[in-house]
């Protein structure tokens, strides 16, 4: 995982990072960011933020580091495309008819 510099606003998680004090990926803001969705829009989306300060925050944030969350949102695609080759939808639809044929969670 690409080492992203320090910031108030974010904080290391597992195998990526998340908005401080939240459950919220970076991934997720900058993908919103990304789509043109305003600030009011993401605060609606995302309640835990529960402030515009942290949302100025984590986009400021992004603006400053665009080259380092750039490529530390390659890396996450590319984790994904990964999972997903490994895991693909045919075989987790077989998998949940095989767990509700057997009653299983």
């Amino acid at each position: 995982m690409t080492a992203l510099p320090f910031s108030p606003y974010i904080e290391a998680s597992g195998a990526g990072y998340r908005v401080a004090g939240t459950r919220i990926s970076l991934d997720r803001i900058a993908y919103a960011i990304r789509r043109g969705e305003g600030a009011e829009h993401i605060l609606a989306d995302f309640p835990a933020l529960k402030s515009r300060e942290k949302l100025d925050g984590v986009l400021g944030f992004l603006q400053s580091h665009q080259r380092e969350a750039g490529v530390y949102l390659a890396e996450r695609a590319a984790r994904w495309d990964r999972a997903r080759e490994a895991n693909p939808p045919s075989l987790a639809a077989k998998a949940r008819r095989y767990r509700t044929a057997r009653d299983l969670p």
